[in-house]
């Protein structure tokens, strides 16, 4: 273990940190606060949340399944990647989920979370956020509740692995939570 600011961080950890910093260069975002964004990204916390000009994020580590490195990323409705349990099972699910904190909400509209499954069936961390009311013009929801509705994403493990030509592949998928008066309604797709 190596000290970073005060941090203990393996030298594992310090070499993807390292082998980043090239992208981010290329990006033209400062590269200090690029790394300390990084290090800051391995600490543990509710899901990080990350404002840029192009969109939100949640949870925008760089963690990748090494053997799907290589594999193509293709749309969910390309590949047949909706999330295995029926909207009105994923609807109850999610509503029991948020009762169980004492939190009440409210609010209607969406809230959408963009995000890859990668070739092994694994969700990857790196999440966009998109909020829109009733009639879909961009808005922002109580943050406490992004977090709790992310948090329940985070719980769904049972993405497909899905082929294409023959070769698993990975796919970006979307899941959309419909509200109504601060309740979930609907879950889409």
């Amino acid at each position: 273990m190596l000290r970073y600011y005060g941090l203990n961080l393996s030298l594992q950890l310090l070499r993807r940190i390292e082998a980043l910093l090239p992208m981010l260069k290329k990006r033209k975002r400062n590269a200090s606060t690029m790394f300390s964004l990084l290090l800051l990204s391995y600490l543990p916390a509710h899901a990080q949340y990350l404002p840029f000009h192009e969109g939100e994020y949640l949870d925008t580590t760089t963690t990748r399944n090494p053997a799907c490195a290589k594999t193509m990323t293709l749309p969910y409705f390309a590949m047949d990647g909706k999330y295995p349990r029926s909207s009105a099972t994923l609807v109850r699910e999610a509503t029991a989920f948020l009762q169980r904190g004492s939190r009440k909400f409210n609010g209607s509209g969406y809230i959408t979370f963009r995000f890859v499954v990668d070739c092994a069936g694994y969700r990857q961390p790196m999440t966009q956020v998109l909020q829109t009311d009733a009639s879909y013009a961009a808005i922002h929801f109580r943050p406490e509740l992004v977090q709790e509705l992310y948090a329940f994403l985070k719980t769904l493990k049972d993405w497909r692995m899905v082929t294409y030509s023959g070769h698993a592949v990975s796919y970006f998928t979307y899941l959309t939570f419909k509200l109504t008066d601060g309740k979930v309604v609907a879950v889409i797709p």
